[in-house]
């Protein structure tokens, strides 16, 4: 049997995942099948999937895309429960291997359509290729079908990356969509509206609903049959800017206290992602060339203020206390060449200032205070303990840049130099220049956009950008390439390995 990709898309037998699918209805679409993999290492990986019906979730993984002698295995019952979604962990898994595999829900010996996808898993002696990036349906743009869709996740599948990290933002529950946009230049964006989608969300149905909104676009249900996802939050899964007990004065909004949204906005990010365990802080193994850390910067943070604070305590957190030693013992003890720290905001780029609170670590220049004393405890942690080859990957405002990081040209100068890449937005309103800090030298040496650009210019602009990582295995180099929507490159730089 000759493989192809479309064989392997129509061997689902679903036409759900052909990339020109006829729907029969709204009520079809909105209603999707789907299947994901996520948190991929050498030997293991998280499976997910969601039905239209209840029943128990049934696995085959084989080496081939015949599924000739699979390793079969049953995963948990799906029901209205979990809005019929599912997701197990398989460990076992073969070393540096293609694996093809694909999910059903069997319901009470009647099973559904198989879902097909395929991955690879770590292994030493092979380069590694991910992408990255964050801000999916922001600031009401959400699917165009007469725009052939969330596009960018058709032009990332395309680099066949062992993986994507998106870094927060995968739905924005305080920003419904409208029907009809007009931009600025008069033309009109479509978007398609979900009964959960043309309102806030608030409940764990309408959360849902954010949530499963994503899987009716061909371009990302697609993309997840092929790229495992490496899945984080940021503020948007509940409500702009948010901290634990933040105040809502929002008459859209039945909730008054963002306590109310939080525990349900959770609930269903974890019921549509494919992470392994319950906590979103983790860290993923992929290989000798890689470990990736992914950060948590929304549940254990304190209110946003001016963020001045001389002295560190409650007030400061933005990671916390126990976030921040999980994350320095890891680095220092891990055996990967490349440290790859994933944040879902920038360390250096101000986001928020005084007046409306800062909403990331930095609060403007001088010494390190309040959030910054975290950050300069990390960085110090690591030149200290000679932790090499680190590179922080955020997303959050909405475009791409190149920071360097440099004692040389910074206030607080206990740290070696580093690089901070930002990618995004995917699929939402392109952002505006930001300030930097000058608290660890933060320096642009490239930026995807123009002084100028409006806030919130909408995705026809063409600025929609994610990042492709290459690391060789011959080299040890990290080279890092931007592209937009397009899959056109943009920028690249090659960073080369101490140490290697």
């Amino acid at each position: 049997m000759r493989f192809t990709r479309r064989s392997f898309l129509l061997g689902a037998s679903s036409a759900a995942f052909a990339p020109s699918v006829a729907w029969a209805d709204d009520k079809e679409r909105f209603n999707p099948r789907s299947i994901a993999v996520g948190d991929v290492g050498a030997r293991q990986a998280t499976f997910w999937c969601r039905a239209r019906r209840d029943g128990r979730m049934r696995l085959q993984i084989a080496e081939n895309p015949e599924f000739s002698n699979p390793r079969e295995l049953w995963g948990p019952f799906t029901g209205a429960d979990s809005d019929f979604t599912a997701r197990t962990r398989v460990d076992e898994l073969p070393l540096n291997t293609r694996l093809y595999w694909r999910a059903m829900v069997d319901h009470w010996g009647v099973p559904s359509e198989w879902m097909v996808g395929s991955f690879r898993t770590a292994g030493p002696d092979r380069d590694v290729r991910f992408a990255w990036g964050g801000d999916t349906g922001g600031q009401g743009y959400g699917i165009d079908d007469t725009r052939g869709g969330m596009r960018i996740f058709e032009a990332i599948r395309t680099h066949k990356p062992d993986f994507l990290i998106h870094c927060g933002d995968l739905a924005y529950a305080d920003q419904p969509f409208k029907k009809r946009v007009t931009l600025h230049d008069g033309q009109t964006w479509h978007n398609v509206v979900t009964p959960e989608t043309g309102k806030v969300s608030e409940t764990l149905p309408e959360l849902r609903g954010r949530f499963r909104y994503n899987h009716i676009d061909d371009n990302f249900r697609n993309m997840l049959t092929e790229v495992p996802v490496l899945h984080m939050w940021d503020d948007h899964e509940v409500y702009n800017n948010f901290w634990p007990g933040k105040p809502i004065h929002d008459i859209r909004y039945r909730a008054t206290n963002t306590n109310q949204i939080i525990g349900p906005a959770k609930r269903a990010f974890f019921e549509y992602t494919p992470i392994d365990g319950d906590r979103i802080w983790r860290n993923v193994k992929y290989g000798p060339l890689l470990e990736v850390f992914l950060l948590d910067t929304r549940s254990e943070r304190a209110a946003n203020s001016e963020n001045h604070q001389k002295t560190y305590g409650p007030d400061c957190h933005w990671l916390g206390p126990a976030q921040c030693e999980w994350l320095k013992t890891g680095l220092k003890d891990s055996t990967s060449l490349w440290k790859v720290i994933a944040c879902d905001m920038p360390l250096g780029i101000r986001s928020g200032g005084a007046k409306k609170g800062s909403d990331n670590a930095s609060n403007g220049d001088g010494v390190p205070l309040g959030r910054e004393l975290e950050i300069a405890d990390i960085l110090s942690f690591m030149k200290q303990n000679g932790v090499r080859n680190v590179v922080w990957l955020t997303a959050d405002l909405h475009y791409a840049t190149c920071t360097r990081y440099h004692p040389d040209e910074a206030v607080f100068k206990d740290f070696d130099p580093f690089w901070e890449f930002m990618a995004g937005p995917l699929n939402a309103g392109t952002g505006m220049h930001h300030p930097l800090d000058d608290t660890f030298g933060a320096k642009t040496e490239w930026i995807s956009i123009p002084e100028d650009l409006p806030r919130h210019a909408p995705p026809t602009d063409g600025y929609q950008f994610y990042g492709i990582v290459e690391i060789s295995s011959a080299t040890r180099e990290f080279t890092v390439r931007f592209f937009n929507a397009d899959a056109k490159e943009l920028h690249s730089m090659v960073l080369p390995a101490e140490g290697a």
